[in-house]
């Protein structure tokens, strides 16, 4: 189980360096950035140790927030995530419909449950994300707006990815 998480480290580096060096130049209207790293949390496999989870969307936030100069937005919104992802888990994904080892892709889940579920981990992200990063009384819709778009296109990105690039192994 343990190396079947560490390629996930090797992917920390290359959807950090998309994520940064791609995703964040591109800025719709002053309202949409998506953040397409957070894909690796909600994939990991439903038996992944809690230490793990929760230490490796750490490092992602960290990385992210050293890249972005922010202090810490980016880190607690994945811890978050990581937190609550076994209790969204246990509420959207019905026992017995994977193995606690295989990764939670949308070729194993199927298209509406892992929509459910990766939309809801993206909603908690992004609401965390903007309301550390931006929220002031006066500018609330304009908070509540990128939340919801970005939050749409965040999950738009990362069906397609798994629709392309993501396929089902056999296990």
């Amino acid at each position: 189980m343990i190396k079947q998480n560490y390629k996930y480290l090797w992917l920390a580096a290359v959807f950090i360096f998309i994520q940064v060096y791609i995703l964040n130049q591109v800025m719709f209207n002053g309202y949409i950035n998506p953040y397409f790293y957070i894909m690796l949390i909600i994939c990991l496999p439903q038996l992944t140790p809690k230490w793990f989870l929760l230490f490796f969307a750490f490092l992602l936030g960290f990385f992210i927030d050293l890249f972005e100069g922010t202090i810490g937005f980016h880190s607690t919104a994945a811890v978050l995530i990581a937190f609550v992802k076994p209790t969204i888990e246990k509420i959207v994904i019905p026992k017995n419909t994977i193995s606690g080892e295989q990764d939670l892709f949308l070729q194993k889940l199927g298209f509406k449950m892992f929509a459910v579920y990766a939309f809801l981990l993206i909603l908690i992200h992004h609401t965390i994300l903007f309301l550390l990063a931006h929220f002031e009384l006066s500018s609330f819709y304009n908070v509540f707006g990128k939340i919801a778009l970005s939050s749409t296109i965040t999950l738009t990105i990362i069906l397609i990815c798994q629709f392309f690039f993501f396929k089902s192994d056999t296990r």
